[in-house]
């Protein structure tokens, strides 16, 4: 299934990843904003995408037995610290909980990013320390200058998740014109040195088009952040799309033709090409249990007007330990990202899906 050449998997595979989200993106940008996300617009920008790449993590953790025995205090201590950090936090302040954990999910987003343009680089065979600095400082600075453009916007909200997050600093106005320029150089020099090797043939399209999409994911995500459905399009689907995929093709890769002797049949049997759509079909429900759960228990947006039934009273320790609960699948994910996507001989089956050699 994989490609010569530059490509994680093969052109037309890896350009669907970044034309979906853009394509939905321009959609996006046809609509009218709206003062709150409907229905529709929650369960396919936010459910379908957003929270079944977080429960997508079981497939290289938890239903995977090998990586389980290998690995079983990184999978299974998190779980019980995630749960009591989480309590213990929004019992002391809902706000400063929110607050945290969209500044971490600001931090996943972007590292992810990078994530795939350094799966290029390696692909293209790209060692220059030159373009390892400029291409990881240029995607850092496309992600992070809308983010503080925002803490340097008075009036705006900081509603990452839209649970009463604040920003935990503010930035004077008068910087915003610094931020546009330190953005502007990064972007020209990094152009340039792509143009240049353009001319000597040697310029990596993947990632070129992954730098191209990020920054125009943070500027636009960011930037209409007042227009949710851009928002959530924008920022939301190059997060999950590209990140369902490249889970897909990895477990694929390692189960297709393997389902009797398998040691995790069901992961087998569901990574099976036939089977794509009880693949994502399963995460997908998982996500659609899980928002249920948040909207029915605690928030009353979708549910409540839908059944007339709205949340139940929760004390304060029970809205707290319910929080911390359905937050903790989110939160192992974000730390279970930093260790699964490693080439560094600790994932195998990475290692093998990418034809990349273990180290020693």
């Amino acid at each position: 299934m994989s490609g010569p050449g530059p490509w994680i998997v093969s052109p037309r595979f890896d350009l669907a990843l970044l034309a979906a989200p853009a394509a939905a993106t321009a959609v996006a940008l046809l609509l009218p904003a709206t003062d709150g996300v409907p229905l529709w617009a929650f369960l396919l920008l936010v459910v379908a995408f957003d929270v079944a790449h977080v429960w997508s993590t079981l497939y290289l953790s938890y239903l995977d037995r090998e990586a389980m025995a290998r690995r079983r205090l990184l999978f299974l201590l998190p779980v019980p610290l995630s749960l009591l950090v989480a309590y213990r936090l929004h019992a002391h302040s809902p706000v400063l909980f929110w607050t945290l954990l969209a500044y971490v999910a600001i931090h996943h987003f972007a590292a992810q990013q990078w994530g795939f343009i350094a799966l290029y680089k390696l692909r293209a065979g790209e060692r220059d320390p030159v373009d390892r600095y400029l291409d990881k400082w240029t995607l850092w600075v496309g992600a992070l200058g809308p983010v503080l453009w925002w803490h340097a916007s008075p009036g705006r909200r900081f509603d990452w998740f839209g649970h009463g997050e604040e920003f935990l600093f503010a930035l004077d106005p008068g910087l915003r014109p610094d931020i546009a320029v330190v953005m502007g150089a990064f972007a020209a020099v990094w152009v340039a040195r792509q143009t240049w090797h353009l001319a000597w043939g040697r310029l990596c399209a993947g990632k070129a088009l992954w730098m191209v999409a990020a920054w125009l994911s943070w500027s636009l995500g960011i930037g209409l952040a007042d227009h949710p459905l851009v928002s959530l399009a924008a920022i939301n689907l190059l997060h999950g799309v590209p990140f369902l995929g490249l889970v897909w093709f990895r477990c694929n890769r390692r189960w297709e033709g393997r389902t009797d002797a398998a040691p995790s049949p069901l992961l087998a049997r569901l990574s099976q090409r036939r089977a794509l759509w009880a693949f994502y079909g399963l995460i997908v429900l998982l996500a659609l249990l899980e928002e249920g759960l948040w909207d029915g228990a605690l928030w009353g947006v979708y549910l409540a007007g839908l059944t007339g039934l709205e949340p139940p009273a929760l004390s304060d320790a029970g809205r707290s330990l319910l929080v911390a609960a359905l937050a903790t699948p989110q939160i192992v994910h974000y730390y279970l990202d930093a260790w699964l996507w490693k080439l560094d001989g600790s994932n195998p089956d990475l290692h093998e899906a990418l034809g990349v050699p273990q180290r020693g």
